[in-house]
């Protein structure tokens, strides 16, 4: 019955600073994952707004000799916006496909 007091008497913790030591990296775990989603979801979108921009700019321009230029000036700009890291882990490559051939034909397709 003394060995039940004692423990009873010893067992004088808090709930709150329980429960903050046992979720605490439950949820910090599960805040880096969000971030990492976020990152991925921001690079997809910039992705898909490069390679729009990017075939915009071969599409609307005035002949078929100033187009590639066009669409990889376009790269060079956004390029000189992202920091060395970001260069090394995002490699860009431009590849623009028409449908039929001459590009600048219409309803042609360019992807």
């Amino acid at each position: 019955m003394l060995i039940v007091r004692f423990i009873n008497r010893a067992s004088l913790g808090s709930a709150v600073a329980e429960f903050l030591i046992f979720t605490l990296p439950f949820f910090t775990a599960f805040l880096i994952l969000i971030t990492l989603v976020q990152y991925k979801a921001v690079a997809i979108s910039e992705s898909n707004n490069l390679a729009r921009q990017a075939v915009r700019a071969f599409v609307t321009s005035p002949s078929e000799q100033l187009a590639l230029p066009r669409a990889n000036q376009v790269l060079d700009i956004y390029r000189s916006k992202l920091s060395q890291q970001a260069l090394v882990a995002r490699p860009i490559k431009l590849s623009i496909t028409c449908q039929n051939y001459p590009c600048f034909s219409p309803g042609n397709r360019v992807t």
